[in-house]
C-alpha cells in the first residue's frame, strides 16, 4: 500500500505543480500564458525526447551490447528496446544469488526503498530460502503486481513478463575481472495520447530506480567478493 500511495503521490505531485504553473502564466497574460505554458511543456518534452530519453534509456552499455540479441527478444520482435548495464568485480555465479532474490516481499530491489519496498531496506546478504527462482514464478514488483518468469538459466540470465505488458530480461556476461550485468526492457504498446503521456511521466523515473538497482547489486557483490577473498587469504573458509 505505501508503494502505490508514494508512485501515486509523485504523479499527483508532478501534474499538479505542471497544471500550477500554466495556470499561473494564464492569470497573469491570459492567453498570452496559456500558449507560453504549451510552449514551454512541448520544449520541455521534446528536449527530453532528443537528449535525455536516448542516453538513459543505453546507459552503461556499449554499442556492442545495444545491439547484441538477447534471451526473450523474440517474444516481442519488433518491439522498442531499453538496454543498460553495470560491470561488476565478481564472478557471474557470485552475482546470480542476487539476481534471483529479487522483488518486493523478497530481497527487495536495492533501489530506493522508501519508494518500492515499502520501507523495508533490501538484502544485503543472499538469502538461502530464496535462491529457487523457477519459470512461472512471480517477480512482485508491487503488491499483487509483477511479472512472471518464463525462462532462466542460472548463472547466466531470467526472462520475465509477456507480450503484452512487455518483457525484461537481466542476463550476465564474462568480462575482464568480473562480469556485465545487462538489463533489457521491451514494450510494444499501441502509440495514443494516454500511453504517450504515462510513458513520459514514468520514463525518467523508471531511470532513476534501475540505476539505483544496478549500483545496489554491483555494491554487495563486490563486497562478498572482497570478503570471500579476504577469508581466503586468511585460511578460512570462503
Amino acid at each position: 500500500m505505501r508503494i502505490r500511495l508514494t508512485i501515486m503521490a509523485t504523479v499527483l505531485v508532478a501534474a499538479s505543480a505542471a497544471i500550477g504553473v500554466i495556470a499561473l502564466l494564464v492569470g497573469m497574460l491570459g492567453r498570452l500564458g496559456l500558449a507560453i505554458g504549451a510552449l514551454g511543456v512541448m520544449a520541455a518534452l521534446g528536449a527530453y525526447r532528443l537528449w535525455i530519453q536516448p542516453w538513459q534509456h543505453r546507459w552503461g552499455a556499449t554499442d556492442e551490447e545495444v545491439g547484441r540479441t538477447m534471451p526473450g527478444d523474440d517474444l516481442i520482435p519488433d518491439a522498442a528496446s531499453t538496454t543498460r548495464a553495470i560491470t561488476i568485480a565478481a564472478p557471474a555465479e557470485q552475482v546470480w544469488p542476487w539476481l534471483v532474490q529479487l522483488g518486493y516481499g523478497r530481497g527487495g530491489w536495492y533501489s530506493y526503498d522508501w519508494i518500492d519496498n515499502d520501507g523495508q531496506p533490501s538484502a544485503d546478504r543472499i538469502i538461502p530460502e530464496l535462491q529457487q527462482l523457477r519459470a512461472g514464478d512471480q517477480i512482485l514488483m508491487l503488491p499483487d503486481m509483477g511479472p512472471r518468469v518464463r525462462d532462466l538459466e542460472p548463472n547466466r540470465f531470467f526472462v520475465a513478463g509477456d507480450q503484452e505488458a512487455g518483457t525484461w530480461c537481466l542476463a550476465l556476461y564474462p568480462a575482464a575481472g568480473g562480469c556485465r550485468l545487462v538489463s533489457r526492457w521491451r514494450v510494444d504498446w499501441p502509440l495514443t495520447s494516454a500511453t504517450a503521456f504515462w510513458i513520459l511521466l514514468s520514463d525518467p523515473g523508471a531511470f532513476i530506480m534501475e540505476r539505483r538497482m544496478l549500483e545496489g547489486i554491483r555494491s554487495r557483490a563486490e563486497a562478498l567478493a572482497r570478503e570471500r577473498e579476504r577469508r581466503v587469504l586468511q585460511g578460512g573458509p570462503s
